[in-house]
């Protein structure tokens, strides 16, 4: 069943058929279990066993990632790393500016100790 839902299942797009070839389709319900039971196992292997140097901070939320790492090349290299782990998941980063980044929904500002304040990035309807 499994190998049915994520290599053989068929998909419209612009009344044009498809075929999903790998993973599942965006918007099914198979998507977010599938992606945590996959980023869990790809954490256990690349980075909790890896003898790699680790981020300092690493928060999952599915498959978007918050980690915080020495330096840019620290994190530029693990990212080359970890984009060589697996032929089809590739990993992109954002880097802060001013010392703050969003994340999802999330203004995360950072201050000198490490530590983090973090509050609501709400968008103005109007620019939309």
């Amino acid at each position: 069943m499994l190998e049915f839902a994520t290599k053989k299942s068929h998909f419209i797009f612009d009344s044009q058929y498809y075929d999903q070839i790998d993973g599942v389709a965006m918007g099914s319900p198979l998507g977010p279990g599938l992606v945590n039971i996959f980023m869990y196992d790809f954490e256990e292997k690349w980075i909790i066993d890896s003898s790699r140097s680790h981020p300092k901070l690493w928060y999952r939320y599915v498959d978007d990632i918050f980690s915080m790492f020495d330096s840019k090349d620290t994190a530029n290299e693990f990212l080359k790393f970890l984009n060589s782990r697996h032929k089809s998941i590739k990993f992109t980063t954002e880097f802060e500016q001013a010392k703050e980044i969003l994340f999802l929904v999330i203004l995360v500002k950072c201050f000198p100790n490490n530590t983090f304040i973090t509050s609501i990035y709400r968008t103005n309807p109007a620019s939309h």
